[in-house]
């Protein structure tokens, strides 16, 4: 089985946004944003032809980025798990996958930094102190035995690809 692991595009900055009085998990992508990460999708596919469903925080941000990888893999389903906010244990989402994830493959989920860094190396040493830097429209791939049976500690990693190497 195999998780594509996507950090959200660059959305709107935190403190111009908190200006405006609004929560920061309303915090949109820029138009920016959207456009390099549909150049990261369109790049990706050639590499990941499908996936079977994308896991989004649901997190304004991660949503907006989670539809956009959707229209690029042929409106593949979309579903919101709350264990993917930035500072959710990395555990919960590990509970989430094994009772959640059934017949598919291949899935993406998209969250957000510490969360995402935190969870790859997790899955990787069985430890929650990150190694990892992920940046925004970044992919790590982890291979796992099984999803229903996914544990810290046995996945193995498949590629960490920074978005600059994604964009033509």
């Amino acid at each position: 089985m195999e998780l594509i692991i996507i950090r959200h595009a660059i959305a709107v900055e935190r403190e111009e946004f908190k200006k405006k009085g609004l929560e920061d998990h309303l915090r949109p992508l820029t138009l920016k944003g959207r456009k390099k990460m549909q150049k990261v999708c369109v790049d990706l596919r050639d590499h990941v032809k499908e996936l079977d469903l994308i896991v989004s925080s649901p997190l304004t941000r991660a949503r907006q980025t989670a539809e956009i990888i959707s229209q690029i893999y042929f409106e593949t389903k979309v579903v919101e798990a709350p264990e993917l906010v930035p500072h959710s244990p990395p555990q919960a989402f590990l509970k989430w996958l094994r009772t959640q994830v059934r017949q598919q493959k291949r899935i993406a989920i998209v969250g957000h930094e510490p969360h995402l860094s935190s969870f790859a190396s997790y899955m990787l040493t069985g430890k929650t102190e990150s190694f990892i830097d992920l940046k925004k429209s970044g992919v790590i791939a982890l291979e796992l035995e099984s999803f229903a049976h996914a544990e810290a500690g046995a996945a193995q990693l498949l590629y960490s690809i920074p978005p600059k190497f994604l964009i033509d």
